[in-house]
C-alpha cells in the first residue's frame, strides 16, 4: 500500500505524472510536507508500496522492465540501499510491504498467466541493507491488474487480494511461508483496483473500491469474521489503491480521486471505541499531488 505510519508520522508515496516516485510526510494526516522526488521511475499507473520498520521507511515499486525494486530511508528524504530483485510483476499489479518479526515482507502478483501471489521476506540490517529469504508462490490467483495487501497482527501475517472472480480474499500465516484460514468475502471490486489492509486498536481493517467506485471499509478481530461495514461518500478511480495506515488512534485512508487529474486524497478517521466500529465521516484532505 502507498501509505504507512511510523515514528509518529504518516508517509504517503505515489508516482507522479512524470513517472518519478515521490514521498510526502505528515504529523497529523492533514498537513503534508517534505515532498521528496526520488530519482527512480515506475511503470505508468502503478502506485508504489511503503512500510515502516526498524526506524526506516521502505518503498517498493515496479520499474519499466517490470522488475521489483526496494529502497530505504531514515527520513523520507535520503534514500539508499536500492535492491532490484530478480522477480517481475504484472505492470498494473501494485506490490505490498509490511514489517514484522524484524523482517520486511513483500508480496506481489507474478507474471504467469494466472497471476499467482508470491511472497518473500528479508532480514534487515541496521543501515537498511536487505538479505532475502526464499520466495513462496501461493496457489492463489489475482486478477492480473490488481495487487495484494499485507499487514501484521497478533504474531501473524495477513494477506488480502482480489481473486479472478473479483471477490476479496484474506489469508494468514505465522511465518510468511505457510498460509491458512482463507476467507473469501462477498465483497467485490473492479478487477483493476487494489485493496488495503492494516491492524490497529485491536482490530484488522480492510478497505476496497466498490464497483460504484466508492471506498469501503470492514473490521475484524480475528481475520475470519468481518463486519462493521462503512461505505465512505468518496469516489476513487477504478484503477486505484485504497491504502490504509494506523497511528495515534487514527485510521488513515488513501485513494486517488476519480476526476481526470487523479488527485490524492487522505481521510483521517478517529477511532474512539474498542469494538471495531469505523466512523462514517472523518477529516479529508485533497492534495495537489496527482497520481499517474
Amino acid at each position: 500500500m502507498p501509505l504507512a505510519y511510523g515514528n509518529e508520522k504518516l508517509f504517503l508515496a505515489w508516482e507522479g505524472t512524470d513517472k518519478y516516485l515521490r514521498v510526502l510526510s505528515s504529523n497529523d494526516g492533514i498537513d503534508f510536507e517534505n515532498e521528496h522526488k526520488l530519482q527512480e521511475s515506475s511503470l505508468r499507473s502503478t502506485r508504489p508500496a511503503i512500510a515502516f520498520g526498524k526506524g526506516l521507511i521502505f518503498v517498493a515499486w515496479i520499474d519499466h522492465d517490470e522488475y521489483i525494486n526496494i529502497a530505504s530511508s531514515p527520513d523520507g528524504l535520503n534514500w539508499s540501499d536500492k535492491m532490484t530483485m530478480e522477480e517481475t510483476a504484472h505492470r498494473r499489479c501494485v506490490p505490498a510491504l509490511t514489517f514484522a518479526d524484524d523482517k520486511l515482507f513483500l508480496a506481489w502478483a507474478g507474471r504467469d498467466h494466472k497471476s499467482h501471489i508470491n511472497i518473500t521476506s528479508f532480514n534487515v540490517a541496521d543501515d537498511g541493507a536487505l538479505a532475502p529469504f526464499d520466495k513462496v508462490t501461493l496457489d492463489e490467483e489475482a486478477t492480473g491488474e490488481s495487487g495484494p495487501a499485507l499487514t501484521t497482527a497478533n504474531d501473524r501475517i495477513y494477506l488480502a487480494w482480489q481473486g479472478r472472480d473479483n471477490h476479496i480474499n484474506i489469508l494468514s500465516s505465522t511465518n510468511g511461508k505457510s498460509f491458512q484460514n482463507k476467507q473469501t468475502l462477498k465483497e467485490e471490486s473492479p478487477h483493476t483496483a487494489t485493496p488495503g489492509l492494516v491492524y490497529g486498536n485491536g482490530y484488522l481493517y480492510l478497505s476496497w473500491i466498490g464497483h460504484d467506485r466508492r471506498v469501503n471499509l470492514l473490521s475484524s478481530e480475528d481475520g475470519k469474521n468481518w463486519g462493521q461495514k462503512v461505505t465512505l461518500d468518496e469516489k476513487s478511480s477504478s484503477t486505484g489503491v485504497s491504502g490504509l495506515a494506523y497511528g495515534n488512534n487514527t485510521l488513515f485512508v488513501d485513494w486517488s480521486g476519480h476526476e481526470h487529474e487523479h488527485h490524492l486524497n487522505v481521510m483521517s478517521l478517529k477511532l474512539t471505541g474498542t469494538d471495531g466500529t469505523i466512523p462514517t465521516e472523518g477529516e479529508k484532505v485533497t492534495l495537489e499531488a496527482e497520481a499517474d
